[in-house]
């Protein structure tokens, strides 16, 4: 049956959602026709209409196959170009995220877009028609991916890769004239992490100098869709990408955060203080994503902590006292906003005891054990405006919510895992 297709492309960021200037979307139609036969091939996706490109060329028959794509596999892009120069010149199809593409589609009539730095998930391949003008080409989408939809478009050079582009004339296009072929939803998945197995105890001091810790970490990106932070909303007030790692041995499970961040401040210095308000670490646990029997420990740059068990969702016991230990190295000083600070790191150890007693986590701790886990960091810019920041979006404004919870594999030795 065929439909409509929007390019939905949102662009919120955790707690501090921003105007509709930064929500535009590619006014992509596309018709969406089941191809699934008894052969067994895959729907597709293809474009209502044809698109015309400076220098009499035309593109018509494309499609976009499957019609909805798994992060980790690939789009297939089909077509026809037409046209005297249809091999001529220097051709590009790209993959794109809606972060990327969005604020430089051209709208009749609007105002012009702000164009964005470029997108390191962005996917591109060089692309060469065949004698008749037809085209295929696979377009890899790179996990993890949170983005619901990815665009695909079309670049068409008057000579080599650096020559003047041949902007689309009819049809949806952005900003440098690149050609919108279609928007691809995408079956997002939550965020795949991995502990390695610690081969000696972690010294817990704030510093991430411990062997566990010398690997890649992964990147926090916004709490509701999972878009890079920093970005353009953010300024120079966070100078650089939050990371987390996660660690275990027989005994606990580690958590390490870094946050960089040029004003450390937290005006709470109690136990139990209300954290969430201002900044800080904040780590989720469960078995599972049902929204029951989970944990929740923050700590601020300040060392301050809070801690609390939720029986079921959102009922919590901020009574409870956890036995976990934290460390905190800040550099920087902490309530000083006259001096630029660089930013803070916490290292935390969480007893298997008491999650498997809390939880529904089994005990002992094996490899290739799999449980839910969540990373969240709150930030005031300029002590005034909140963002929040999560390892795997929450898909809703509630860090609370379980659904798309991280999935934590405990791995194997660090020498082996790297």
């Amino acid at each position: 049956m065929a439909a409509g297709l929007a390019a939905l492309l949102p662009l919120a960021c955790g707690v501090d959602p921003r105007g509709a200037d930064e929500r535009a979307e590619p006014p992509v139609e596309a018709v969406a026709r089941a191809r699934a036969d008894a052969t067994g091939a895959e729907d597709s996706l293809e474009m209502s209409s044809s698109m015309e490109l400076a220098g009499g060329l035309r593109i018509d028959t494309v499609a976009l196959a499957p019609a909805e794509v798994v992060p980790g596999e690939v789009v297939q892009v089909t077509g026809v170009i037409h046209g005297a120069n249809a091999r001529a010149g220097f051709m590009q199809l790209a993959l794109r995220t809606p972060h990327s593409a969005a604020r430089q589609v051209v709208f009749p009539g609007g105002v012009a877009p702000r164009p964005l730095a470029p997108d390191e998930r962005d996917v591109r391949v060089t692309l060469e028609p065949g004698q008749d003008g037809a085209f295929t080409a696979a377009l890899p989408v790179p996990e993890p991916w949170h983005p619901r939809t990815a665009v695909v478009t079309l670049e068409v050079h008057t000579g080599g890769p650096s020559s003047p582009l041949r902007p689309a004339l009819r049809g949806p296009r952005l900003d440098d004239g690149s050609a919108v072929l279609g928007v691809v939803p995408v079956a997002t998945r939550p965020t795949q992490v991995q502990a390695a197995r610690a081969r000696a105890r972690v010294a817990l001091d704030g510093r991430l100098d411990d062997e566990v810790w010398q690997r890649p970490g992964d990147a926090l990106g916004d709490s509701l869709f999972g878009e890079p932070v920093p970005g353009p909303h953010t300024g120079d007030e966070l100078p650089g990408l939050t990371r987390v790692w996660f660690a275990w041995d027989a005994q606990h499970l580690y958590v390490a955060g870094e946050l960089p961040d040029v004003d450390l401040f937290s005006d709470y210095a109690e136990q139990d203080d209300p954290l969430y308000k201002q900044e800080a670490f904040e780590v989720f646990v469960s078995a599972d994503n049902s929204g029951s029997r989970y944990l929740e420990y923050q700590v601020s740059a300040r060392g301050v902590t809070f801690d609390a068990r939720f029986p079921r969702y959102r009922k919590g016991d901020e009574a409870w006292d956890s036995s976990w230990s934290v460390a905190v190295d800040a550099q920087g000083t902490v309530n000083n906003a006259r001096d630029r600070d660089v930013g803070w790191s916490v290292e935390v150890a969480i007893p298997w005891a008491e999650l498997c007693a809390e939880t529904a986590i089994q005990c002992p701790p094996r490899q290739g054990q799999r449980l839910r886990v969540n990373v969240f960091r709150l930030e005031k810019l300029a002590r005034k405006r909140s963002i929040g920041l999560a390892l795997s979006p929450t898909r809703r404004p509630d860090f609370h919510a379980w659904a798309n919870a991280a999935e934590l594999e405990l791995g194997a030795p660090v020498a082996e895992a790297s």
